[in-house]
């Protein structure tokens, strides 16, 4: 799943980054609020974190513009004021969950698992790939007396076309939610990383279909 990270602290930004990266997640950044509204337009997120006080445009701000636009994306907001009506103003303009600085990474981990479990309408983050149990933070399937590792973007790929099951999922759309947005939108990383996904976990193709022109499809036979 990819995020995005709008602090303008620098080394608090980068920590939230590359502990989620240990996670599994794809992060993406931005240091001010035009940045990362930029960001937001541009690429689709599965959760955003906003610092509330941002130059240029705060995390408020944003967060009313995101949901002004119909946009459900989990907003996940970060401050370093406790005074309890910011808490109220931020849920009034689209806020899921609030974190005080300062805070625990894992604490903060846990309220990302949150607000995406109460916004994944009818998903679940137990997820089953054929036979296997699929456990994302470990890039493992696994079954009795059997575990396949997978890398990062093999779990990432699999994982969303899990979530979008029976939905046709394009290789760009692939990118935007599996890479960052230093990808080369034009190579063919999503082929091979298909490619070697299916060779540990799918040979036969049963599971992992391409729809020829369209993309990929995962169905259950």
């Amino acid at each position: 799943m990819k995020m995005l990270i709008v602090e303008d602290q620098n080394e608090l930004r980068e920590l939230v980054k590359n502990f989620l990266e240990d996670y599994g997640y794809v992060v993406d950044e931005a240091e001010d609020g035009e940045e990362g509204y930029s960001k937001i337009n541009m690429n689709s997120y599965d959760c955003l974190i906003l610092d509330l006080n941002l130059p240029k445009l705060d995390g408020m701000e944003i967060a009313k513009k995101v949901r002004k636009e119909g946009k459900s994306v989990p907003i996940i907001m970060l401050t370093a004021r406790s005074e309890i009506y910011d808490k109220i103003e931020g849920f009034d303009n689209g806020a899921d969950d609030y974190i005080t600085k300062p805070f625990d990474m894992k604490e903060l981990l846990a309220r990302v698992e949150a607000v995406l479990r109460r916004t994944q309408k009818g998903q679940t983050l137990v997820l089953k790939f054929g036979d296997y149990e699929v456990l994302p933070k470990e890039n493992l399937l696994k079954k009795e007396g059997e575990e396949i590792q997978l890398t990062n973007k093999e779990m990432g790929i699999l994982e969303y076309l899990l979530h979008k099951r029976g939905e046709i999922v394009s290789a760009e759309e692939l990118l935007e939610h599996v890479w960052d947005s230093e990808v080369d939108m034009f190579s063919d990383t999503v082929k091979t990383h298909i490619k070697t996904l299916r060779k540990k976990s799918d040979p036969k193709k049963k599971y992992i279909q391409t729809v020829r022109g369209k993309g990929y499809v995962y169905k259950e036979s």
